[in-house]
């Protein structure tokens, strides 16, 4: 039999058939008695029972209210914007694909910037702050002025500024000042021209870093050797050349090249050589505490490390010098952190054993040296050595003080790790703020920076020794009531 389309049908005809088919499963021909009656195949009349059926099995919910599905959707773009790091066309993207509407990159933007206009109000002010960490990002050349607290990573003030000089960052501190974030903190940061002199015209003290003192210097090695090895090499193509030669003023001519060239490189070894010695001589001598845990006075350390870059300066290599030359410029600064350990080492001193505190200060050492090297091999044999003078250290503490072995061992380390000396810590926070710069297409301002800053200080740490507590709960030792979304949703 042909089929032709049924127009002529209404939408009443084709429900009435629906419902009768429904009405007919089971019953053995119906449908075929409803496709004769109705002068349709049997496909339409299935068709039209399947599409009747769907309507039952659809599952009838309340409408969501408008308010509720904004709130999921700012939900969704804070998430994907602070913690996933996506970009605004990538956030657009997956809220059109999720099936939600307002997924324009406009209404994204708007929504972001509402949220950084509507912060909740810093709760960091009044607490004693001793050290802080400052360095400068730069964002398409303009920089990123950033303080952070060493202890527990606080943001304390991010700002976007038009040049990054002493007045910048004076101004920079006297805000914090004024807003009582601050009093008389030490400065540690690496030797930039603007914090230096900002530090001065504040009147605050300024800490260098010490990667960065010793950066000028810890190239000097790798290049001393290169040139060794090319005096060396240079000193075997001479041998091959004068055993090439036939007469005799060739030979003497040849011999005068390679007596020179076994003269260089012998020099060039000489140099790498006393280098290395004097180098690993002056790392050792920058450690606080000697292999016994002993503190040496810091005229004696002077002396040495004094003695140290005058033999230096005998190399005779001009890159040399002139590394010495910021490296000594430097260290003058670097002198009050020495003298602030040493206080401290005498005070636990007075209070507990000698023995104690001195096997206590040299695994807190081997730990510090281990942490910052990036071989893996010696970085766990120093955790390993660091956990044998702890071990030691609490069995001395336990035929002493047995209740307290463990507190007495972390109040030393508490102590000891107190007192700043290097500022790679702010280097944490930067590597965050990068990708977070990185999605934003040089479309940056002051409330995204504010927006950032304020996410990073309450979003708890996931790993290492912070873990479980978020910067602003370890700066003020006050437990955090909401997470950071929830108190961004709230204040909005």
């Amino acid at each position: 039999m042909k089929f032709k389309r049924r127009p002529d049908l209404d939408n009443l005809t084709r429900l009435q058939i629906a419902v009768q088919a429904f009405l007919c499963q089971g019953v053995y021909g119906e449908i075929t008695r409803l496709s004769n009656f109705y002068k349709v195949s049997r496909l339409f009349v299935y068709k039209l029972l399947w599409q009747l059926i769907f309507i039952y099995e659809l599952e009838v919910t309340e409408p969501v209210p408008q308010k509720s599905l904004c709130l999921e959707i700012d939900r969704a773009i804070l998430l994907l914007r602070l913690e996933g790091h996506c970009s605004l066309e990538s956030i657009s993207q997956i809220i059109k694909q999720l099936g939600m509407p307002f997924s324009s990159i406009s209404y994204i933007s708007q929504r972001l910037t509402d949220y950084a206009c509507r912060l909740p109000e810093n709760t960091f002010s009044g607490n004693q702050i001793l050290f802080l960490l400052c360095d400068e990002i730069f964002t398409l050349g303009r920089p990123i002025l950033l303080t952070v607290e060493p202890r527990s990573l606080t943001i304390i003030k991010i700002e976007l500024v038009k040049k990054r000089d002493a007045e910048t960052w004076k101004s920079h501190w006297e805000e914090m000042v004024s807003a009582g974030f601050i009093t008389n903190p030490t400065i540690v940061s690496d030797q930039g021209t603007g914090i230096v002199k900002g530090c001065a015209l504040m009147g605050l003290s300024h800490h260098p870093d010490l990667f960065h003192l010793l950066q000028n210097l810890s190239g000097i090695g790798t290049r001393l050797y290169r040139k060794a090895l090319s005096a060396i090499e240079r000193e075997y193509d001479r041998s091959r050349v004068f055993e090439s030669g036939k007469t005799e003023t060739v030979l003497q001519k040849r011999l005068s090249e390679y007596e020179s060239a076994q003269s260089a490189a012998d020099q060039h070894i000489s140099r790498y050589d006393n280098f290395c010695y004097l180098w690993r001589e002056l790392r050792m001598e920058l450690e606080v505490f000697d292999m016994n845990g002993n503190i040496q006075m810091l005229s004696l350390r002077q002396e040495k490390i004094n003695i140290i870059i005058e033999l230096m300066h005998e190399l005779d290599d001009e890159k040399l010098k002139q590394g010495l030359k910021n490296f000594v410029s430097g260290l003058e600064g670097y002198w009050g952190y020495y003298e602030r350990m040493a206080e401290v080492y005498r005070e636990f001193m007075e209070r507990f054993p000698s023995e104690v505190i001195r096997w206590i200060a040299v695994g807190w050492q081997l730990q510090k040296q281990g942490v910052n090297n990036k071989d893996y091999g010696v970085r766990k044999r120093l955790t390993k050595e660091a956990a044998f003078y702890f071990e030691y250290a609490d069995i001395l503490i336990k035929e002493n003080y047995p209740p307290s072995s463990e507190t007495i061992r972390d109040e030393v380390i508490k102590a000891f790790d107190g007192e700043v000396r290097s500022s790679s810590l702010v280097e944490n926070v930067n590597s965050s703020l990068r990708q977070f710069l990185e999605t934003c297409r040089g479309q940056v301002n002051q409330g995204m920076l504010n927006l950032f800053a304020y996410v990073h200080n309450h979003r708890p740490f996931v790993r290492g020794k912070r873990s479980g507590y978020a910067p602003i709960e370890i700066l003020t030792g006050k437990k955090m009531e909401t997470t950071w979304l929830e108190s961004l949703l709230n204040a909005a």
